[in-house]
């Protein structure tokens, strides 16, 4: 790394940009390894303006659509499911997600997406991890930074395992992603095996927790050791270590255990900061400052008021107007249900709009004061309390200790459930939780292909026919097995853990990485 004045300058206004949420590009590298020109400063307190330049990086990444940060995966991630049916309005990457349209290739931008922004951040974390030690400043102070870099690395390593290689439970020993852990390492390494991946997930998680006691944190988007936690409880419910998953999961369930109200549920989930919601765990605020706010759930869902018109620019905010409700997905709920906010456009002249439900779940009006075309600038709820509730109940389930049919039955209570559970155990209860995960967490990034990866559930897509008009586009069955668009009732499926879920490695990184060769890329397809 040079020392150089136009580092230093570099890394003061970017950190200084990254302090007030934006959303532009920062210290951007040429390739995974790249750490850019950034001198690393020997203050604790530019370190830290490193690592909020980390999270700006985490949160608002420059990428397109479906892929702009943390809140953009989480529509991926539904998007590659069976629940939302998706319009080819305005088209891009989220039509060509839920088309599963060869987007995953080595050779589109879009394999690529994932894997720079998580690299990005990596590197940048690691220029801490690697310096905080040594550097000025007080004690406590640069272990919470310290600890914070370490919980960001350990994430987006495991949204990388999430995205490039199948599922823990069938590939322990295949090859995972490149572990980079130091900012002045060897640029060429091989891909480290998924098991050796997931330990050094847990082992950056681990180290986080302990070095984040006593952090109080000053917002919901910083990482305390509540969403340490509870990103350990998403793991270790992925590699099935369930009486981890089980501790992780109470611990901060016990302070987030105030599920929201029907009201709160029901209020669009856009602001669940200023609103006090006390189930939510993490969340991140879009500001004036970022341009990935016109990227967000809130700009997907075709949902806005009859009163505005059907048009992008008609309503209260840029709308892309293209999800919907699979019909399979509305049939999951009573309509007494807290969460049951679906409706027909019946209004609209489209009968490809008119016959699909739309959902009020995810729904934002701006700063418009009720013109049209307010900014989009939500908050957006990256993980609940109730999200940890049903991974109580997953865990007890596979543990048998009695107590999962009670948390899920303290869950659809909550959500004004009448006709509750009653499986006590076995395959039946475990499906009952997944399907509760599925109607309460959906647009969160832990269902849709999340699930059925870690579960080994084939991917199922049901068309249009006579009746049953609301269900997927032809252009959401034309990728997948088994579709046949003159069938009487057309559908389309992936097996479970099919590499078309699967990005392969970007081409660049095989072409500089020179412990990769060819044989090191995933498979396109199959199992």
């Amino acid at each position: 790394m040079k020392n150089t004045l136009k580092s230093i300058t570099k890394l003061i206004a970017v950190a200084a940009l990254a302090c007030s949420t934006g959303c532009t590009d920062l210290l951007t590298t040429s390739s995974s390894t790249d750490v850019s020109d950034v001198t690393v400063l020997s203050g604790a307190a530019n370190l830290n303006m490193v690592l909020t330049a980390s999270y700006k990086q985490l949160y608002f990444y420059d990428g397109d659509r479906v892929y702009a940060g943390l809140p953009g995966l989480q529509i991926y991630t539904d998007l590659s499911g069976a629940d939302i049916v998706c319009h080819d309005n305005y088209g891009s990457t989220q039509v060509r997600c839920y088309e599963f349209e060869m987007q995953k290739t080595r050779y589109t931008d879009l394999a690529s997406k994932i894997w720079n922004q998580m690299y990005n951040t990596i590197n940048q974390t690691n220029i801490v991890i690697d310096n905080i030690d040594a550097a000025t400043g007080d004690e406590d102070y640069k272990r919470h930074v310290k600890g914070q870099a370490y919980a960001m690395r350990g994430i987006c390593y495991f949204h990388l395992m999430l995205n490039y290689q199948q599922t823990y439970a069938i590939a322990r020993g295949k090859p995972g992603v490149v572990l980079r852990l130091s900012s002045t390492g060897d640029a060429n390494l091989p891909r480290a095996s998924v098991e050796e991946c997931y330990t050094q997930i847990i082992a950056d998680l681990t180290a986080a927790k302990s070095l984040l006691a006593g952090f109080e944190r000053e917002g919901l988007w910083i990482i305390n050791r509540d969403v340490v936690s509870g990103m350990l409880a998403r793991v270790r419910q992925v590699t099935g270590n369930w009486s981890e998953a089980l501790a992780e999961a109470s611990a901060v369930y016990e302070k987030y255990s105030s599920l929201m109200t029907r009201d709160e549920y029901r209020s669009g989930f856009d602001d669940v900061i200023s609103n006090g919601y006390r189930e939510v765990v993490w969340a991140v605020k879009f500001t004036d400052t970022d341009n990935a706010g016109g990227a967000t759930q809130y700009n997907f869902w075709f949902n806005q008021d009859e009163s505005y018109g059907e048009g992008m620019t008609d309503g209260p905010i840029y709308a892309f107007l293209s999800f919907f409700a699979a019909p399979e997905y509305v049939a999951l709920f009573e309509e007494t249900d807290d969460r049951y906010m679906f409706y027909k456009r019946s209004w609209n002249p489209s009968a490809q709009i008119n016959t699909k439900w739309a959902c009020d779940k995810w729904k934002h009006y701006g700063d418009a004061g009720g013109a049209k075309q307010g900014n989009t600038r939500p908050e957006v709820p990256l993980m609940r309390g109730s999200e940890m509730l049903l991974i109580m109940a997953e865990a007890s389930a596979h543990l048998g200790n009695g107590k999962a049919l009670e948390y899920l039955n303290r869950l659809q209570a909550a959500r004004n459930v009448r006709n509750l559970t009653a499986a006590t155990s076995g395959d039946a209860l475990l499906e009952a939780i997944y399907v509760e995960r599925r109607k309460e967490l959906l647009g969160e990034g832990v269902t849709g292909m999340y699930d059925l990866m870690r579960l080994q559930k084939p991917l199922v897509r049901y068309g249009e026919w006579t009746g049953h008009e609301a269900g997927h586009y032809s252009w959401g069955l034309k990728n997948l097995n088994e579709y046949n668009p003159a069938a009487a009732q057309p559908y389309g499926t992936y097996p479970s853990n099919d590499y078309r879920f699967i990005c392969q490695i970007p081409e660049r990184e095989i072409a500089y990485n020179e412990a990769l060769t060819e044989k090191d890329q995933n498979p396109f397809s199959g199992r």
